[in-house]
Order: structure tokens, then sequence, then C-alpha cells
């Protein structure tokens, strides 16, 4: 029963193999929320940091218009001194009190802005501090999941190797035929009869069958899942031996 004995470690090698595989295509997975919730934070902030320098220029072209305005005011209270008519006196007159009444305006629509520019100031050190922790804690994790990766591609590599090696102690057609039974039973293509059944898929074997499994070194299925069965006891015998 030496072919048993070959099955069974290239079974236990595919096996180990195989859980290496699902382990590294979860592992990126461990990471997708928080690359997602960065990813949105991250979008905020880029949009909240737009939308404050927007609010920066307004308000300095808003400061610009207000002390335009005041220095336009300043000047024509100078030029009143030379004025020589009552005439143009009290238009300049008025044209001051008119300035200063759309300056007033315009100090208005500055506060709306200082207003709305603290918000957002505020909003934008929140969102920033949080992309800042979040952006450490998703190049942390993906740092460790790399070097996981980088382990399982190393073990992936080593099991793929003792597989080849172990595999040639078979014949070819059993070797493909074992990996076609492995592939579409779920990772199990080799197991003992026991009490007369396949301890596989649990159904009775027949007694003929089970007779030849305990005295014949040929390879036989189980005639339900098509595993290869074989007798408990050569293998128990094997390793003991």
């Amino acid at each position: 029963m030496k072919n048993v004995k070959i099955l069974l470690d290239l079974q236990e090698i595919m096996s180990r193999s195989w859980i290496v595989e699902r382990e590294k295509q979860r592992v990126p997975l461990e990471v997708a929320d928080l690359k997602s919730l960065f990813e949105e934070r991250e979008a905020k902030f880029l949009a909240t940091q737009q939308e404050f320098e927007q609010l920066q220029k307004e308000k300095r072209g808003k400061e610009r218009e207000i002390e335009e305005e005041r220095d336009k005011v300043e000047r024509a209270k100078a030029k009143l001194m030379s004025i020589k008519t009552n005439k143009e006196y009290y238009a300049m007159l008025k044209e001051i009190e008119a300035t200063k009444r759309s300056n007033t305006t315009r100090e208005d629509e500055l506060l709306s802005i200082l207003s709305r520019y603290e918000e957002v100031e505020k909003r934008l050190a929140e969102f920033s501090g949080e992309v800042k922790e979040l952006g450490a804690r998703y190049r942390e994790r993906m740092v460790d999941i790399e070097a996981r990766m980088a382990k399982f591609d190393r073990d992936i590599s080593q099991l793929q190797a003792k597989k080849k090696e172990v595999a040639m102690g078979l014949d070819a057609g059993l070797a493909r035929r074992f990996e076609m039974i492995f592939d579409r039973r779920d990772g199990i293509a080799i197991v003992p009869a026991r009490n007369q059944s396949c301890t596989g898929c649990h159904m009775n074997i027949s007694p003929q069958l089970f007779n030849l499994l305990q005295r014949d070194d040929r390879i036989y299925s189980c005639p339900n899942c098509n595993r290869i069965i074989y007798f408990e006891g050569d293998a128990a015998e094997q390793a003991s031996g």
C-alpha cells in the first residue's frame, strides 16, 4: 500500500497549501473596511479643504474691497477742505455717506464669510486629524499584510515543491486523478473505509469491495463519491512500521 501512504502525504500537503491559499485571499479583506473608511474621510477632507480655500479667497477679496472703500472715504474727506462751492461740498458728503453705507453692507458680508470660515476651519481640523490617524493605521496594516503575503508566497512555493517531490512517487495518471478528486471533493480525495462505509460520503460499500480493500494492493474508489478509499488498518500498520 505504498501508493496509499503517498496519497495521504500528498493530501496533507495539498490541504495545507489550500489553507494557505485561502488565507492569502482572505487577508486583504481585513483592510477593505479600513481602506473604504479612509478613502471616504479623505474625500470629505479634500472637499472641505477646497471649500476652505474658496472661503479664504472670498475673505481676502472682501477685506480688500472694504479697505479700498475706506481709503476712498478718507481721500474724499481730505478733498472736502479744498472744495469751494456748497454744491460740490454736499455732493461730496453724499458720496462719502453712500460709500460708508455700501461698506457697511460689505462688512456684514465679511462677517457672514468669517462665520462660515470658522465653522469650515474647525471641520477641516477634525477631518485632518481623522484622516491622518486613519492613514497611519491603514499604512501600518498594509505593511503587516505585505509581510504576511510574502510569507504566504514562501509557504506556497515550499509546499508546491514538496507536492511535486511527493507526487513523483506516483503514476502520472493516478496523480492527475487524485488532483481532480481533490478539487471536486473540497480537498478530501482519499479517505479510509470503516465498518464497510466510505468515511467521505458515509455511504455503504459492498462486502466484496471491502474485502478487496483489505487484501488487495490496487487503488479503489468509493462507488458513490469517487473518492479513493483504503482499508484503515493498512495506513495504521505503515504508520507504526
